[in-house]
């Protein structure tokens, strides 16, 4: 058992400040648009049949990759909390977001191709649960947003990135 002798000698802590956690938390609510717009993005991959993601091919971006990094960097507990924590989603709807990950998670390495997208029922099977969760988040749109997106030419320039954190 742990004592706190400033509480049993009647101390109590003067300090304004906030403590460290809390300084952390502040400074993860400045980006909390940016891990909400992760979220419906990653969630927005997932809902998008093959001639969808093929439409966002480029040399810069693409899909299959996107939908395995995006998803794992939206439920990053931290960010993932943050958003919550923030009001931007609402509690009742977390354990089915964690339900969907841990299922992508599940997801064979042997059916993450273009070639299964549209047609190996895990894949119809997650495309459904993706585009029902959106319509539980409000989303109506399943258009990918890049208001975040940094992407850096050979030389370490910014190609684009308007809103990135």
């Amino acid at each position: 058992m742990k004592i706190k002798l400033k509480s049993i000698f009647g101390i109590k802590s003067t300090s304004t400040d906030k403590s460290s956690v809390d300084k952390e938390e502040i400074e993860y609510d400045k980006h909390a648009d940016f891990y909400y717009t992760n979220l419906i993005n990653s969630i927005i991959l997932f809902s998008l049949s093959l001639k969808e993601l093929e439409k966002l091919a480029g040399p810069d971006f693409n899909p299959i990759t996107e939908l395995e990094s995006e998803i794992d960097y939206a439920f990053t507990p931290v960010c993932f909390d943050t958003i919550f924590r923030n009001g931007l989603v609402a509690n009742s709807i977390k354990s089915e977001l964690l339900e969907f990950k841990e299922w992508t998670d599940d997801i064979s390495s042997e059916i993450w191709d273009w070639e299964f997208i549209d047609n190996h029922a895990i894949w119809i099977k997650t495309r459904l649960e993706a585009n029902s969760l959106l319509d539980k988040l409000g989303v109506t749109s399943r258009t990918y947003n890049d208001d975040y997106t940094t992407i850096y030419d050979n030389l370490g320039n910014i190609k684009k990135g308007k809103n990135s954190p």
